[in-house]
């Protein structure tokens, strides 16, 4: 069914306001670093959280046509650097996206870091997950494993995102990295010894228009797991043995209202994709800039 096409002005008027439905997600965070242990043993760094996810299922008055709207894509953060010594470290966090409109500023917080991989206790590296919109997963260690961390750090309601899961001790067999948060799911404690099972990253959500997005990484185990291409706000991996971790994905806007509206060419410098349906536009935007409407 076609979503409202306008509010109209109380003389009568032609359309006033664009109603509808818009999906934000941040950047994902980098996975940590992985570590080779006397090289008989290797430990995976913590995989990253997903960038905050932000959808709306009610219809709501977002923009008046002819004004330009400033629209924020959070990039997604680097990946970690392993090592075959004892200096691995940490991804980095995500970064925030935003878009103004008529209801303020909407904004939804980066994805979370996964913890670098580590050795013994005595080493001083990032080894826990960082705090984001998803919490990003610890590292695995001989007997220092790094601790995930908490999702929703903007403390909206609905949650914008979920925790993530802890590292493994896995002494001189193999210590796994946790799984960063998901945007519906929380990232899976790691697993120890030859057999271990990497960290599970947390599931995303499928939007309005039929695709998934902000889902979190694996930690590393024998190679990881993420789902970070491009706009998708999903957590980068954690590296395995002496390998880097991987990096997040950047964010994205999505906008659904009736086709009635049109994107404002001379107004928008983000890039954006469309297309309609059901008497609906849906507009992708991609990058950073400003979005207008007609």
């Amino acid at each position: 069914m076609p979503l409202a096409s306008a509010r109209f002005g109380f003389a009568g008027g032609g359309a006033s306001v664009v109603e509808g439905l818009y999906l934000l997600v941040a950047g994902g965070g980098g996975g940590g670093g992985g570590v080779t242990h006397h090289g008989v043993a290797y430990h995976g760094g913590g995989g990253a959280g997903a960038g905050g996810y932000r959808e709306i299922s009610t219809e709501a008055e977002l923009f008046e046509p002819g004004i330009a709207y400033a629209v924020t894509i959070g990039g997604g953060g680097s990946g970690g650097s392993g090592s075959d010594a004892d200096t691995a470290t940490d991804g980095s966090k995500g970064n925030n996206s935003s878009f103004v409109s008529l209801l303020g500023t909407i904004s939804s917080t980066g994805g979370g870091q996964g913890g670098s991989a580590s050795k013994f206790s005595g080493e001083t590296g990032p080894r826990s997950g960082s705090t984001g919109g998803s919490g990003g997963g610890g590292g695995g260690s001989y007997n220092a494993r790094g601790n995930g961390a908490a999702g929703n750090q903007g403390s909206y309601s609905p949650a914008e995102g979920n925790n993530g899961g802890n590292g493994a001790n896995g002494g001189y067999s193999w210590g796994s990295g946790g799984g960063g948060g998901g945007a519906t799911g929380s990232g899976g404690n790691g697993g120890s010894g030859g057999s271990a099972s990497r960290g599970a990253g947390g599931a995303g959500a499928t939007g309005f228009d039929g695709t998934t997005r902000g889902v979190g990484a694996h930690g590393a185990h024998h190679g990881g797991q993420d789902s970070n291409g491009a706009n998708t706000g999903g957590g980068g991996t954690g590296g395995w043995q002496a390998n880097n971790g991987a990096g997040g994905a950047s964010g994205v806007l999505v906008l659904r209202f009736a086709d009635s509206f049109t994107v404002d060419t001379g107004l928008t410098t983000s890039t954006y994709t469309e297309s309609t349906s059901g008497g609906n536009r849906t507009v992708i935007v991609k990058s950073s800039g400003n979005i207008g409407f007609a």
